[in-house]
């Protein structure tokens, strides 16, 4: 049984045994001046005792969840309170919680055979009961309503089974689409990059054999042009496997970064400092974003900024998180346009990926001050991590 699954029961156990309760609270309404015998003093602690140690220990309650066949010792003190008052006791009330219960814990095959015990241990302790009244209520109403309490316990259970199973139809159809999405995507990255590198050595290749034998010293150039052109290729597909690699939706969303900030801090030989700090994995539609929008950020430090050292945080901030790229460069007045330097449109991709993920992006830079890029889905106004101690990831 899937956790989700297992505490809906828990929540619906511990509202029935709450009614439980208000039954047993009513019948002793109904008792008021008459005498209290041993027999109902004794139903009553045993059922609210019973009742009161169950929805005071979750554990218990968790125990019943997994292990739905205790419910036939509630069963028997329910029939037993039938069979030591009578069918006329007003604490027969709290037993049609015990159908309840029944219907929602028990597979729908096991649910018939024990309401059955029930209607046929109350109708046998009405047969023998000498002086029972024959009305309606006593001698078929309650067996009725017992049958229709099992069944929207059952038809309750069954609801959320759909429910749930709906849900995760819907998530195995986003995960198809989301594969069939990255893999368009994929293929137009190849035919755009290598698919084209390819096709000119494919070309170069085939007029090779031309060169050689019209001009030697031609062909030798070409040569050279097709090792360069392989090597380009080669760089390419690298890149593909490595930008493969780190969209792997499988790995830890820290890893991934923390990976991403190790290859530009290689790549460019400036210093880039990864903090991290009580981050949870993000979706892979997010992780996608995120990663693209540090990237670009870290891009723009390589090209613009002149840094000699680069700050990337991704902290837990409320019920969100926050990742920021700062650098000591040169800085750079920031439009309201954000075209970025030199009429560069990154930074309005960057806007654009954030809002596509419901995060806010923040830019802040002037000339000689250092630029910092913030993406923001917290919804929380301070500029310090909300209660965490901080885990430094130096790459």
């Amino acid at each position: 049984m899937t956790s989700p699954r297992r505490d809906f029961l828990q929540r619906l156990l511990s509202t029935a045994l709450l009614i439980r309760l208000g039954a047993i609270a009513v019948a002793l309404g109904g008792l008021v001046g008459v005498t209290m015998t041993a027999a109902v003093l004794a139903c009553v602690l045993v059922l609210s005792g019973s009742t009161l140690a169950l929805m005071l220990s979750p554990r218990a309650i968790g125990l019943v969840v997994r292990h739905p066949m205790l419910l036939v010792v509630d069963v028997l003190l329910s029939l037993g309170t039938v069979a030591a008052l009578g069918v006329e006791s007003p604490l027969v009330l709290a037993t049609f919680s015990s159908a309840l219960v029944v219907g929602l814990l028990l597979e729908r095959r096991s649910v018939f055979p024990v309401v059955v015990v029930m209607c046929s241990g109350y109708a046998l302790v009405a047969w023998l009961q000498p002086g029972v009244d024959s009305a309606f209520m006593l001698t078929v109403g309650v067996p009725m309503l017992y049958i229709a309490m099992a069944a929207i316990g059952s038809a309750a259970r069954t609801a959320h089974e759909q429910h749930t199973n709906a849900a995760a139809e819907l998530e195995r159809a986003r995960n198809v689409a989301a594969v069939a999405e990255e893999r368009a995507r994929l293929a137009r990255e190849m035919h755009d990059s290598l698919g084209k590198t390819i096709h000119g050595l494919a070309l170069a290749a085939r007029a090779l054999p031309m060169w050689v034998e019209r001009d030697p010293a031609t062909a030798v150039r070409q040569a050279a042009a097709l090792a360069d052109g392989a090597d380009q290729a080669a760089r390419e597909a690298r890149e593909l496997l490595r930008n493969l690699r780190l969209e792997e939706t499988d790995r830890p969303t820290v890893e991934v970064v923390a990976e991403v900030c190790g290859r530009w801090q290689e790549e460019h030989g400036v210093r880039c400092h990864f903090t991290t700090a009580g981050v949870a994995d993000l979706e892979p539609a997010v992780l996608r974003e995120v990663l693209a929008i540090v990237c670009e950020a870290l891009e723009n430090v390589a090209r613009h900024a002149d840094a000699s050292s680069v700050e990337v945080t991704f902290v837990r901030r409320g019920d969100g998180w926050r990742i920021a790229v700062e650098d000591d460069g040169q800085g750079f007045v920031v439009p309201a346009d954000r075209r970025g330097p030199a009429g560069h449109y990154g930074l309005v991709g960057m806007t654009e990926r954030a809002a596509a993920i419901g995060a806010v992006l923040d830019i802040r830079s002037r000339p000689g001050g250092g630029t910092r890029v913030v993406l923001d889905r917290s919804g929380v106004d301070t500029d310090r991590p909300v209660g965490l101690e901080t885990d430094d990831v130096r790459v």
